[in-house]
């Protein structure tokens, strides 16, 4: 329970209390988009934890009003430039580190190669001193592996299990109990009122587990 506005935080002190209490720290984890940050991944790595998730989509650079998009922009790895539409060339100039694990390359085009370019005013209008520029997203090797993880096959079935799992319990306690919302205020009260509700979840499915391993089954 906490009363921050957004739990990503959350998951490495829940990973602490797994620790804590049940003195062994736990081989995976899975969690869904919210939890799965750069930042996560590079500290559940740390931990030697195999980590599961679905991480979103970081476009390489704004699309902008009026703009042409940073996509029609060629990037050309081997020689560490980015090419326009038209054939021009754009030389690296510098770059900057974003968050945890993100570095953005930004590469810009000579100013005399816009001023008469004529897609100008659909590329770059406003620019008066400067070349077009774009950003290109260099992702940490940590970050690599996983995207390469969650590709395969093996581990979107094992992710897709999250969903059967830990959302069942949430509905259940929204539908069946009609826990939608707090009936107390403060964080104390609301932690109580969570702690009796899960306890009324297990209770009543060890209640329901019981009754089917007493039941025989029918031939």
């Amino acid at each position: 329970m906490t009363d921050a506005a957004n739990d990503t935080a959350q998951l490495l002190p829940a990973v602490d209390r797994l620790e804590q209490r049940l003195n062994k720290r736990p081989q995976q984890m899975v969690a869904d988009r919210g939890y799965t940050t750069r930042e996560n991944i590079e500290k559940m790595a740390g931990r030697e934890i195999d980590f599961l998730g679905t991480m979103r989509y970081v476009p390489c650079g704004a699309n902008l009003p009026n703009q042409l998009s940073p996509s029609a922009f060629l990037y050309q790895p081997e020689r560490n430039r980015c090419v326009c539409p038209e054939g021009k060339v754009l030389h690296k100039q510098r770059q900057r580190k974003v968050g945890a694990g993100m570095i953005y390359h930004v590469y810009e085009a000579r100013l005399e190669d816009c001023q008469t370019c004529a897609r100008k005013p659909e590329c770059c209008p406003d620019n008066k001193t400067h070349g077009r520029s774009v950003a290109q997203l260099e992702e940490s090797p940590v970050v690599i592996a996983f995207r390469k993880k969650m590709a395969s096959e093996e581990a979107q079935q094992r992710y897709r299990r999250r969903g059967r799992i830990v959302e069942f319990c949430h509905a259940w306690i929204k539908s069946k109990l009609g826990l939608r919302q707090f009936h107390v205020r403060g964080l104390a009260k609301a932690q109580m009122e969570m702690l009796w509700a899960c306890l009324t979840y297990n209770l009543q499915h060890w209640i329901r587990l019981s009754k089917l391993r007493a039941t025989p089954a029918v031939t």
